[in-house]
């Protein structure tokens, strides 16, 4: 099986066909309650909602989905295999929790390349939104350009607008 790589998350997923968009969420007194879609190639086949109050998301999918609802369980099974760490977990929820992570990760990104903001994050693979540091400055001015120099840092990697680079 080929694997793919989400581009703000690093997560490695059998292909890039499936992705989350329109995510809305809200804290609750037991976590967080969100509402987002489930896309196949760009195209909205399902509705995801979780209520925030443990347990998993839910899908509805469109009418006529059967197609897509077959690609997705094949989709959701080579996911798994792919994270056999995740295998104690339900492997719907996780696959989805990881679409919507993505989605989340590259919106942050997208906000800050918008402000011209630098956007760290150190060597971990896979990183909650909480793990990127976000620093004051344009990429190219002296005081960022010594930070990233700097060999003591955390840091090991730069988003350049697009995706993860190397420092």
């Amino acid at each position: 099986m080929a694997t793919s790589t989400l581009p703000a998350t690093e997560l490695p997923i059998p292909d890039l066909d499936w992705s989350a968009a329109s995510y809305k969420g809200h804290d609750t007194s037991d976590g967080v309650a969100y509402v987002a879609s489930l896309r196949r190639n760009g195209k909205k086949v399902a509705n995801v909602e979780h209520d925030g109050r443990g347990g998993v998301p839910m899908l509805y999918w469109a009418p006529n989905a059967q197609e897509h609802r077959d690609a997705w369980n094949q989709w959701v099974a080579d996911y798994r295999s792919l994270h056999p760490k995740d295998a104690a977990y339900e492997p719907e929820s996780v696959a989805i929790e990881s679409l919507i992570s993505e989605h989340q990760v590259a919106a942050m990104l997208r906000r800050s390349a918008r402000r011209s903001t630098p956007v760290l994050r150190p060597g971990e693979n896979i990183l909650a939104s909480e793990g990127y540091t976000l620093i004051r400055g344009v990429a190219d001015s002296p005081q960022v350009q010594g930070y990233l120099r700097n060999q003591t840092n955390e840091f090991d990697r730069f988003w350049d607008g697009s995706t993860w680079v190397t420092l």
